[in-house]
C-alpha cells in the first residue's frame, strides 16, 4: 500500500492527481530587456519500480508585480515538454522592459496534467542596461604623451573585450568608447560639460596601437583624460580606474645640428654633412654652402610642432666651415747657369697657392731676380762669377696654406783671365773663341781619381792648352798632364819605360797587349779601347756615352765627371792599317775622347817613321811648334825620363808603333813594350 503522505500534493491542477516535486538549480541573469533562466525539470514519480506520476512538461509564468499565485495568474512565458531542455542552456525571456521587477514561476506537470504548485518554483528579476560585470569591463592599456606637438597630445588605449558575458551567455557588446579630456580635473561623466575635447570611438581598439591625436591644447597644461566604454544597449562603465594624465607640448630636439667631418676647399661649391639634422624636425637656411675656405653660418628652426631643449623656437644659428687645402709650389727649373751665352734666365712658377708670391737671391752680388706673374728672370751682375740661390715662397692665402719654399740653384761661369780659375763649364762656353782668352801652355788643374788596371792614378794634375781650333775643328785642346801650375815637370800618368824595363804582354803599358803588332793601326789598338778608355767599344769608334759613361778603370773613368760632361769627340787622321806599308789609303778617320797624338802633330816633320800621307790631314799643335820641351817623365819617379807612345803605326815595320825617345825625339817600338801614355782632349 503506498504511502501517499509522501507525495507531494498541490492545488490549480487540471485533472488532479498526484503532482511532482518542484523544479531545481533556477539560474538567473539579466540584460537590457530580457530575463535569462535555465533549470532542472523534477523526476517521475516511482514507487516499487513502478511509476505513478510522470513528467509531462514545465509551464513557467511571469507576472508584473508580485509572484503568479497559479499557471493561470500571469503570462505563459514557456510550456517546455522536453525534460531538461534547459538544464545547461539559459531560456531567454525578451521584449522586457528595462527597470521594471518581473516575477516568474515554474509549473511542472504530469503526463496526467496534474501541476505542482510551489513556492520553491518563483523567482525574479529586473531586466538593465547595466549588466552583471559592467563595471569592471574596462578600458587598460592608457597612456597619453608629455610632447606630441603644439598644442597637441597623444593618447592610446585599449577598449574593453568585444562583449560581457556571464555562465556562456552575451549579456551586452561593446559599442563605442567615449574619451573624455579636461583641464584641471577628471572628467565625472563622458558628457561633461566643461571638457576640453570629446570623442565617441566606434572602431574597437582603433587606438590601441595608433594614437589618437588631439589638437587645439595649450602648451604645457597638464590634461587628466577619463574614457567611457558603452554597450550596444546603452550601458555604460564609469570606473575611475579607467583614467590617465597627459601634457601638451612641442616634441624637444635633443641637440641642434653640427658640422659632421670636415670639409677642404677643392675650388668647388660644397655643403657640409650635419649631425642631428631631421627634415622632419626643422628647416635649414643661412648659408649652407661655399666654395672658399673660410667659417659659414647656417640657421636652424623648428617646425611648428617642435621646440629645443631650452624650449625655445627660434632659429639657431650654427658655424660651419672649409679648411684651407695644403698649398704647394713648384718650379720648372732646379737649377740655372748663367754664362757668356746665357746672360739671363727664366723659370716658371706653379703649384697650388692664392698667397703673395715673392722671390729673392741669397746672393744680390752675382745675381739678381725679378718676377712678372708667375715668371722668374734671373740676370747676371757684371757677370760676376759666383753661386746664389733663388727661393719662392708664398704667404697662406684665402683658401691654401702657406706651401713650403722652393729654391732654384744659380752657377754664374764667366770667363775669368787666368784660365784655373773657370771652371769647365765656363770654359767650354767659349771653346771656340778660347784663343781671345787665354794662350797655349795655360794650365788647369784636375782631380783625377781612380785605378787604371792596377795602378792608382789618383791626385790633382795640371793639364795645358796645345791648340786652339785644331786642324780646323771648333774646341780647345788640352795636353795631360803637369805636376803643377806653373814649372813643375811633364809625366805621363800611365807610367812609361823602354824596351825590357817592362816585360812585354804587361797590360795598361802597351800599345796592344797579347801580339807584337800594329796590325789595325791605332783604331784597332789594344791601349785605346781599355787603358784611355777614349772609346767604349772596342776597335770601334767612340759614342756619345763614352764621355758620360766610360769603361771602368780607365783613364777616362778617372777623369772628374764635370770635365767629361764637355768633352768633345775629336775626329782625327791616322794610319788604321798598319803592317808596314806605307800608302795613303792607309790613313783614315776615327773619333776619340782621350787620343794620342800623331807624330806630326808633335813634331811637325816626317821623320820618317810614320806613315807620311799622315801629314797631309793634320798640323803640328802650337804648343810643341812654339817650342816647348817633348820630353816627359814617368808619374811615379818623376826623375825618371819616360819614352811616350805616339798613335802613328811605325810605317815601315809591322810590330811597331812611333814613340818620344828621352831626348825628346822621335823613334819607335814594339807594341807589346810598355811606353807611358799622355792624350789629349778637346772642350
Amino acid at each position: 500500500m503506498p504511502i501517499l503522505s509522501n507525495f507531494p500534493g498541490g492545488a490549480g491542477s487540471g485533472s488532479g492527481g498526484l503532482t511532482l516535486a518542484a523544479v531545481s538549480g533556477i539560474t538567473t541573469q539579466v540584460s537590457s530587456g530580457k530575463v535569462y533562466v535555465k533549470w532542472t525539470d523534477p523526476d517521475d514519480l516511482v514507487v516499487a519500480g513502478s511509476t505513478i506520476a510522470a513528467w509531462g512538461g514545465t509551464l513557467l509564468v511571469r507576472k508584473a508585480g508580485s509572484a503568479p499565485t497559479s499557471r493561470r495568474d500571469g503570462t505563459i512565458v514557456l510550456d517546455s515538454k522536453t525534460r531538461d531542455a534547459y538544464k545547461n542552456t539559459y531560456f531567454c525571456d525578451s521584449g522586457l522592459s528595462n527597470g521594471t521587477k518581473y516575477y516568474y514561476k515554474f509549473f511542472p506537470y504530469t503526463t496526467a496534467n496534474a501541476y505542482t504548485d510551489s513556492t520553491d518554483d518563483e523567482f525574479n528579476a529586473i531586466p538593465t542596461v547595466q549588466v552583471a560585470g559592467i563595471t569592471s569591463w574596462n578600458v587598460t592599456g592608457m597612456s597619453a604623451s608629455s610632447e606630441a606637438g603644439n598644442g597637441k597630445m597623444t593618447v592610446k588605449w585599449t577598449d574593453p573585450s568585444a562583449s560581457i558575458s556571464a555562465d556562456g551567455v552575451t549579456l551586452a557588446s561593446w559599442a563605442s568608447t567615449t574619451i573624455v579630456v579636461k583641464s584641471g580635473s577628471y572628467p565625472t561623466s563622458k558628457d561633461d560639460s566643461s571638457a576640453v575635447y570629446t570623442l565617441k570611438v566606434t572602431t574597437r581598439n582603433q587606438y590601441s596601437s595608433t594614437p589618437l591625436t588631439i589638437t587645439g591644447l595649450t602648451n604645457g597644461t597638464k590634461y587628466y583624460i577619463a574614457f567611457f566604454p558603452e554597450t550596444t544597449d546603452g550601458g555604460i562603465n564609469a570606473s575611475t580606474s579607467q583614467r590617465t594624465t597627459g601634457t601638451a607640448n612641442r616634441i624637444t630636439i635633443a641637440s641642434v645640428p653640427a658640422q659632421s667631418g670636415t670639409l677642404t676647399y677643392n675650388k668647388s661649391s660644397q655643403s657640409p654633412s650635419w649631425s642631428n639634422y631631421n627634415t622632419t624636425y626643422m628647416t635649414i637656411g643661412g648659408t649652407t654652402s661655399g666654395t672658399n675656405a673660410g667659417s659659414y653660418t647656417a640657421s636652424f628652426t623648428p617646425k611648428t610642432d617642435y621646440r629645443w631643449s631650452d624650449g625655445t623656437t627660434t632659429a639657431k644659428n650654427v658655424s660651419w666651415s672649409i679648411g684651407k687645402a695644403t698649398g704647394t709650389l713648384t718650379v720648372s727649373k732646379t737649377s740655372i747657369t748663367l754664362n757668356l751665352t746665357t746672360l739671363t734666365d727664366t723659370f716658371t712658377i706653379g703649384g697650388n697657392y692664392d698667397g703673395t708670391l715673392s722671390v729673392s737671391s741669397s746672393a744680390a752680388g752675382v745675381a739678381t731676380v725679378t718676377r712678372s706673374g708667375t715668371t722668374v728672370t734671373v740676370s747676371h751682375v757684371n757677370q760676376t762669377n759666383g753661386e746664389a740661390t733663388i727661393t719662392v715662397s708664398c704667404t697662406a692665402g684665402t683658401n691654401y696654406t702657406a706651401p713650403a719654399s722652393k729654391t732654384v740653384t744659380v752657377k754664374a761661369e764667366f770667363i775669368l783671365a787666368t784660365l784655373n780659375d773657370n771652371s769647365w763649364a765656363a770654359i767650354h762656353s767659349v771653346s771656340g773663341t778660347g784663343a781671345s782668352y787665354w794662350a797655349v801652355g795655360d794650365r788647369k788643374a784636375v782631380a783625377v781619381s781612380g785605378t787604371v788596371g792596377t795602378q792608382s792614378v789618383s791626385g790633382t794634375y795640371y793639364v795645358y792648352i796645345i791648340g786652339f781650333n785644331h786642324n780646323g775643328a771648333t774646341g780647345i785642346d788640352f795636353g795631360t798632364f803637369k805636376t803643377a801650375l806653373s814649372g813643375g815637370t811633364d809625366i805621363c800618368l800611365i807610367d812609361g819605360g823602354y824596351g825590357n824595363s817592362y816585360a812585354n804582354g804587361t797590360k795598361y803599358f802597351n800599345m796592344n797587349h797579347s801580339s807584337n803588332t800594329n796590325s789595325g793601326g791605332w783604331k784597332g789598338c789594344d791601349l785605346r779601347y781599355d787603358v784611355l778608355g777614349s772609346t767604349n767599344t772596342n776597335n770601334g769608334d767612340a759614342t756619345a756615352t763614352t764621355a758620360t759613361n766610360p769603361v771602368a778603370n780607365t783613364l777616362m773613368a778617372a777623369l772628374p765627371s764635370d770635365l767629361r760632361a764637355v768633352m768633345q769627340p775629336m775626329t782625327i787622321y791616322t794610319d788604321n792599317t798598319g803592317g808596314g806599308t806605307n800608302r795613303a789609303s792607309n790613313v783614315t778617320t776615327s773619333v776619340d775622347y782621350l787620343p794620342l797624338l800623331a807624330e806630326y802633330e808633335i813634331f811637325g816633320i816626317h821623320s820618317n817613321y810614320a806613315n807620311s800621307a799622315e801629314k797631309n790631314y793634320q798640323a803640328q799643335y802650337a804648343y810643341y811648334s812654339a817650342g816647348n820641351s817633348k820630353v816627359k817623365y814617368r808619374h811615379s819617379a818623376t826623375s825618371v825620363i819616360a819614352w811616350w807612345w805616339v798613335r802613328s803605326p811605325y810605317y815601315d815595320d809591322d810590330a811597331g808603333f812611333c814613340t818620344v825617345n828621352a831626348n825628346g825625339s822621335g823613334y819607335g817600338d814594339y807594341a807589346w813594350l810598355s811606353s807611358g801614355v799622355a792624350p789629349a782632349f778637346r772642350v
